[in-house]
């Protein structure tokens, strides 16, 4: 908890700067660049009227809790606090090398305050170092160090030598990086990545070539909106993309209860299957082709993260799967018929006990569950449409009806079930396919 605590606090107190300022020092080559910019009113609008954060700063007492221990760091090293916080009204920026190995932050202030202020809050021991002839501060921590120089008025702050000295000629040689995607003005946040920055994210079939993401503070709300450039190396597969046509907010009459909910919806999943089955390593545990005939691509699961456990997951089906029973019930612990239904039971030890999960194989649908049939029927006849959950009703005109993934987080319920606190607020994750099969995402919290 300690170190998430000196984490957050560590990008916090080096918020700073002009906007023009902080990019300066961005290597045009940097592979990932995050900027937040207008911090004192993005936050203040954040605190105030964004249900949440609200909650958690004002009601919950996290904001006076880092107040307290800024206030009586500072007071400690004959500080003043507003020396610390005024770092946290100016821009800052995030950059990732190109190498995708180190980190930096770039701010406006003196790192000679910082690195105190920092050593203080952290512990560890003040050293230097010299690099080209310039004197670079450091802190050490369970043998993390971490670089801090200042330039004209900027701190640079990063666990590498060289990304410090980067930085320091990006902005000598006016050679420095540019966004060159639009963005609203009014985005509290924007980022920027190149195709290297998902690991793995290329594959045979899709290469990733770049993306973006910003993020806006306005009624009542943050919402984020971002994009993923894909280049497909397999044509097929790109048009089988562009041409679905998918809704999984049509799932959202689902009954649902607990604390969060996830729709997805791929059209003709056979078609992307036969697509994708030259890719496929030969050893895959389970055999999909003996199913995936019968699948239509909808599917739909919620889950308690707070008040149990219990999960329902259904997925959809185009035609009856009674014939592959046999196949799909070879690896079941157990197998039984409930109202005149299939029910397959799965058996996992964890430690002394063991856990049961049982799947009910339906002629239009298979529902797997934690809970026994009966239970998983009363369970459900205590839930309401997953589209009257919370805040979800006021977020309709919103919401993608062409995303291929809905993601709900009823934190509202979740909060009254640990601390008995009514919070009206929630967390929609959308994503979908744009026309040329790019990815779109948006997350809207409230």
């Amino acid at each position: 908890m300690i170190k998430k605590i000196t984490i957050l606090g560590f990008v916090v107190l080096i918020a700073s700067s002009i906007f023009a300022g902080v990019l300066n020092y961005v290597p045009q080559n940097a592979n990932l660049v995050l900027l937040f910019q207008n911090n004192g009113p993005n936050y203040d609008s954040l605190k105030t009227n964004v249900p949440i954060f609200s909650f958690l700063l004002n009601d919950l007492g996290l904001e006076s809790l880092v107040q307290s221990s800024v206030s009586n760091t500072a007071n400690s090293l004959n500080f003043k606090s507003s020396q610390i916080w005024s770092f946290t009204l100016n821009d800052f920026v995030i950059f990732i090398d190109a190498n995708q190995k180190d980190i930096a932050v770039v701010g406006k202030g003196d790192s000679t305050v910082i690195v105190k202020f920092i050593q203080s809050l952290i512990g560890g021991q003040i050293g230097s170092a010299n690099v080209n002839g310039k004197k670079i501060q450091s802190v050490t921590f369970n043998g993390v160090t971490v670089y801090f120089y200042s330039d004209s008025g900027y701190t640079i702050i990063s666990n590498s030598t060289s990304m410090i000295s980067d930085a320091i000629n990006a902005n000598a040689s006016n050679k420095s990086f540019s966004f060159n995607i639009s963005y609203p003005k009014n985005a509290w946040f924007v980022s920027s990545w190149n195709g290297n920055f998902l690991t793995g994210a290329s594959t045979n079939l899709v290469n990733q070539n770049d993306g973006y993401a910003y993020g806006i503070v306005s009624n009542g709300q943050l919402y984020v909106y971002g994009k993923d450039n894909l280049i497909y190396k397999d044509q097929n597969l790109k048009n089988a993309v562009i041409s679905s046509k998918v809704n999984s907010l049509s799932l959202a009459t689902n009954p649902a209860t607990g604390d969060i909910w996830i729709s997805a919806d791929i059209s003709n999943p056979s078609q992307f299957y036969n697509i994708l089955k030259p890719y496929l390593k030969n050893n895959v545990e389970f055999d999909i082709s003996n199913v995936i005939n019968y699948l239509n691509g909808k599917a739909f699961a919620q889950a308690n993260l707070v008040s149990s456990q219990d999960y329902v997951m259904t997925m959809y089906l185009s035609k009856d799967i009674s014939p592959q029973i046999p196949t799909l019930s070879k690896d079941a612990n157990g197998t039984f018929t409930w109202q005149g239904h299939t029910v397959l039971r799965y058996d996992t030890t964890e430690g002394t006990r063991t856990i049961h999960d049982y799947t009910i194989i339906y002629p239009d649908k298979i529902v797997s569950s934690n809970m026994q049939p009966d239970e998983l029927v009363k369970y459900l006849s205590k839930a309401k449409p997953a589209n009257s959950m919370g805040i979800l009703p006021s977020l309709s005109s919103q919401l993608w009806q062409n995303s291929f993934l809905t993601v709900y987080i009823n934190s509202s319920g979740a909060i009254e079930n640990m601390l008995q606190y009514s919070v009206n607020s929630g967390v929609v994750i959308q994503a979908r396919n744009d026309s040329n099969g790019n990815i779109e995402f948006q997350m809207i919290v409230k």
